[in-house]
């Protein structure tokens, strides 16, 4: 695995990813809503590596949410005003 901003070989082990001291307060990779009264798909980053060069964070799915992610990832839509918005 090589970091996906330097391209350097020389990431951390996995480390548990959180916000705060709490476990309730993970980072969360949240979608558009797909309908008016549905909640926003979301996703818990609960573990993270670390480039050793330029000190990127690389943060990662849990395995539930992985597989929830790639069940689900044909009918996600991005959020407005993200990267490829015209």
């Amino acid at each position: 695995m090589r970091c996906a901003i330097c391209g350097s070989g020389r990431l951390s082990p996995v480390g548990e990813l959180t916000s705060s001291d709490s476990m309730q307060k993970r980072l969360r990779l949240k979608f558009a809503r797909p309908g008016a009264l549905k909640a926003r798909p979301t996703f818990h980053a609960g573990f993270a590596r670390a480039c050793r060069d330029c000190g990127a964070l690389l943060p990662f799915l849990g395995e539930g949410d992985r597989r929830r992610l790639d069940a689900e990832a044909d009918g996600l839509s991005g959020v407005e005003g993200g990267p490829g918005d015209a």
